[in-house]
């Protein structure tokens, strides 16, 4: 799958023409980095480099670029990876600080269960996030996640330790939750 329709965004896979508007928006944003485990993109150069990886990345997982549906102006990416099979875990999910607040993570996440539990038929999604990052805590109990673990990762970049929570969200819970909604 490369690409996928939300109400307000399209999640895609990268081209060679995102690259000015990725930097700007995400990669160079330090104040963004700072609830991932990324390092920020220090210079242009770093950016060409960052976005080839990216590219290779995409074309071998279900990762992508989110862009406004209304200009194509990528303002974050999402992606998944299947952790053993029938498990799918999000890869981060990352939003422009100025598109912040404006309901963008809950319809990415939306997507990304739609893409493991619909298109690729999985049983159970995985949720992650740093444990100061409420918001992303925020909007996977919108979805009806449930508590599986408390871990510390340490970022490779500063080798700063982050206690993170997981959740997850089974197939069958995930269904009855949309359709009662529909």
């Amino acid at each position: 799958m490369d690409r996928i329709e939300t109400k307000n965004l399209v999640l895609r896979k990268a081209k060679e023409s995102d690259l000015d508007a990725i930097y700007r928006n995400i990669w160079s944003d330090s104040s963004v980095a700072e609830t991932m485990m990324w390092k920020p993109t220090e210079s242009y150069e770093e950016a060409v480099d960052r976005l080839k990886r990216t590219l290779l990345y995409q074309s071998q997982y279900p990762a992508f670029f989110v862009c406004l549906k209304e200009t194509d102006e990528p303002i974050g990416f999402a992606g998944m990876r299947e952790a053993e099979p029938g498990v799918y875990e999000e890869t981060g999910i990352c939003v422009a600080v100025k598109c912040q607040n404006r309901g963008f993570g809950k319809e990415i996440l939306g997507a990304l269960l739609e893409l493991a539990f619909v298109h690729y038929e999985g049983d159970r999604f995985i949720y992650a996030f740093m444990q100061h990052n409420i918001r992303s805590k925020n909007v996977c109990l919108r979805y009806g996640f449930q508590y599986l673990s408390t871990g510390v990762e340490v970022r490779e970049w500063d080798q700063k330790e982050h206690t993170c929570e997981y959740y997850y969200l089974d197939k069958d819970e995930y269904l009855k939750r949309r359709n009662s909604e529909q």
